[in-house]
């Protein structure tokens, strides 16, 4: 069973956020959300959208529908992103391509999947590095945070959970527990189960905020029900 929440959640599901959900990953609203999305999003594409028709290109695994909406869409796809520098134009581009150069249009105009996805590759390619200096650490740890706080900046729940992350471990900023909890906080009320799950940890732990077995099981719980295990959302109905 759905749980309710996510009930409201599609049936009031814009096309706007059915492509964040869609390229920000399942991991981030959980099947029965995502799955929604991606039935809305092929709909249009189907019908002919050329933007939709991108999206289902770039996360498709089917590799015969892939080629076909992006062959159809990509010239409209170049058109937005050269002609009027649309960032999540340029975003959908620089994945189909792997392209920074693209990536970087696209976190210049504020996109909120570029910016996530450049916060991850700074701080990939840093440790990945050998002989990585603390210079060289200190400065990446910076830049992605940087990266984080834009995204959060803009209410994405991404970014939310990735901006948690750096104040939990201090990465380009000091070690703020409270601010960390506050991050996870916005990130699961936006629905997000792995903000959920870190809401969790800090309610178990007391990271900024008064330790609570009982708030940390529902949270718990919680981002189990949101990725649709029926036993959670059963548990979450019995406690109401």
């Amino acid at each position: 069973m759905i749980p309710f929440a996510s009930m409201i959640l599609l049936a009031l599901l814009s096309t706007t956020e059915a492509i964040s959900f869609l390229l920000n990953k399942e991991t981030a609203c959980g099947a029965p959300v995502y799955n929604r999305a991606r039935e809305l999003i092929e709909a249009d594409a189907e019908a002919g959208k050329p933007l939709q028709q991108f999206v289902i290109g770039v996360i498709t695994e089917d590799k015969e529908k892939a080629k076909k909406y992006l062959d159809i869409s990509r010239p409209k796809i170049l058109a937005m992103a050269e002609k009027r520098n649309n960032a999540l134009a340029w975003y959908l581009l620089s994945v189909e391509k792997n392209d920074m150069t693209m990536l970087k249009r696209a976190v210049d105009g504020d996109n909120v999947q570029a910016l996530n996805a450049m916060g991850a590759i700074v701080m990939e390619t840093a440790f990945k590095k050998e002989n990585l200096t603390a210079e060289e650490l200190t400065r990446a740890q910076d830049e992605s945070y940087g990266y984080f706080r834009r995204a959060a900046a803009k209410r994405d729940p991404n970014g939310f959970v990735n901006l948690g992350a750096c104040y939990l471990r201090g990465f380009g900023c000091k070690v703020d527990m409270e601010l960390a909890f506050r991050c996870f906080e916005s990130a699961a009320k936006a629905g997000h189960p792995e903000g959920m799950d870190n809401m969790s940890a800090c309610y178990q732990f007391g990271h900024g905020v008064a330790a609570d077995t009982g708030l940390s099981l529902f949270w718990a719980m919680k981002a189990r029900a949101t990725r649709g295990d029926a036993g959670a959302e059963k548990w979450l109905r019995e406690r109401k």
